[in-house]
Order: C-alpha cells, then structure tokens, then sequence
C-alpha cells in the first residue's frame, strides 16, 4: 500500500585503491594498501604478480594460448594479509589445466599501452591497449600459428632494444622500433630466424640508459654489449 517502504537501496560500493596478490599457484586475494605495505617482504617473497590498482577495475589474464580473460577485482576475496586466497580459477573462464598465464595487468593500464606479444615460435607484434577494452569475459588476444605458445606480453615503455634467447642459446638483438604494430587479430612479423628444434626461451627489453645483466650458463652477461643486429636475422651463438 505504501511504495515508499518497499523501495530499497543498495549500499554503494566503496572505491578504494588496493593491491591484488596472487601466488606462482594461483591462489589470490586482495588486500588494502596499508596491509600490503605492512606484509611487503611476505608479500614480495610470497607472490608471483603484485599489483596496486583500484578495486572497480579488472584484471586482464594473458594466457599461453592467446587468450585474455577479464576479472572483476571486486569479485575477488579482500581482507587481511593472512586471510585464506582462493584459486583465480574459479573467477572468469579460465581453467589452468588448459592455459598458462603469461602476463597479468590490470584494465586501466593496459588500454594506455602499447603490449608487445611474442611467441615461441618467433612471432611478435606490438598491440595497443585499446584493442582489449571490451565487455566480453574472454577474447582472442591475438593469432597463433599451429603448435605456437604465446612467450610472453610486455608493456613497451621507454624501450630502445629488444633481446631474444633461444633454447640453443642463440641471441638476436635488434631495435624495437622493427617491430610493427598490428591488430590483435594479426600473427606478426618473426623476430628470429628459428633452427630445427630449437624455439625462443627469454625475450628482454632493454633501454639504452640502463645495463641489463643476465646469469647465462652459470656466469653473469650484459645484454648491452650484445652486437646489434636486424629483426628476422639468424643471431648469433654466445660462447662465455
């Protein structure tokens, strides 16, 4: 009789910032920023992705198979450091006993990049962000070749080369600008002209203000003294 007392209003969400943890299990949860700062070196050893964002964005799961599966932050468990984590698994569509992720970022940062993709088998593109802004819960982050893997996606800032490692141990470096961008439903350009059997291992981003070492058969290298070369060469064999 009177429509007033039937009208009911939802609580509004409360926007806050906080950090998403998850560990090399997938086992995740978020905490606030305080708590993250307070558990930094747990959290640091603990965890394989840490990410501060706000809790109205979502994540994006680049997986091994070209797929990208989107996340709402706020569906997933938040509360004290060491309150119990739930398997990402069970949020979204993806299934860790069909993927791998490759490479996890929130929303709101990845749609202002530009996301370098490669391959295992040496295909590399570089994409804008704003191809993944959509409202599906899962996309085709981009087009493989048969029995290719996705290597590996990285945001592209403030880079000048880029380095490739093969299983074999053959390294190419050539400057990122060879890489063309292309649209998420393109396979790429090769980055290295692949032996028989051998596929790429390690992709590294170098700028040239700032030494980048790796730990190469069991001895310490720069991969700025690297000799540079062009995209789509054979590279070379490092001998140390």
């Amino acid at each position: 009789e009177n429509a007033k007392e039937a009208v009911f209003t939802e609580k509004k969400f409360e926007e806050l910032e906080v950090v998403f943890l998850m560990d090399r299990f997938g086992y995740c949860r978020t905490v606030d920023v305080a708590t993250f700062e307070r558990n930094k070196d747990a959290a640091l050893s603990e965890n394989k992705y840490i990410i501060q964002c706000m809790n109205t964005d979502k994540l994006c799961l680049f997986t091994d198979v070209g797929h990208m599966h989107l996340i709402k932050l706020s569906d997933l468990p938040y509360g004290k450091f060491r309150d119990k984590s739930i398997p990402i698994d069970n949020f979204g569509n993806y299934k860790s006993s069909d993927e791998t992720i490759v490479c996890v970022e929130c929303l709101s940062r990845v749609i202002t990049s530009r996301l370098l993709f490669a391959t295992e088998q040496s295909w590399m593109k570089v994409v804008d962000g704003n191809e993944f802004n959509v409202a599906k819960r899962t996309i085709a982050s981009t087009k493989l070749s048969d029995n290719d893997k996705v290597l590996t996606v990285l945001p592209t800032a403030e880079v000048d080369h880029v380095v490739l490692q093969t299983h074999k141990g053959i390294f190419l470096k050539f400057a990122f600008e060879e890489i063309p961008e292309k649209k998420k439903g393109a396979i790429g350009v090769r980055g290295i002209r692949l032996n028989m059997d051998d596929k790429i291992e390690s992709l590294y981003l170098l700028n040239k203000n700032a030494e980048t070492m790796i730990t190469y058969n069991e001895k310490v290298m720069s991969l700025n003294k690297l000799k540079l070369a062009h995209r789509d060469g054979k590279g070379t064999k490092v001998r140390i």
